[in-house]
């Protein structure tokens, strides 16, 4: 599949802009439940998405 890598890519670009505004908000209010929480999630989406990244599919 052709555009795989790209929306792979974007995927990846998004978890790390969502990873960086949780951390932003737990450095300003402090960490909590859920932004603890919110970065085990985002952590695991990122290897995931990774490792589609470093595994292209099958031909």
């Amino acid at each position: 599949m052709p555009g795989a890598r790209p929306i792979l890519v974007a995927a990846l670009a998004f978890v790390a802009v969502l990873g960086a505004l949780t951390i932003a908000v737990a450095v300003r209010n402090g960490p909590d439940v859920l932004t603890v929480a919110s970065l085990l999630v985002l952590a695991m989406v990122g290897f995931g998405v990774f490792g589609a990244l470093r595994e292209p599919p099958p031909r």
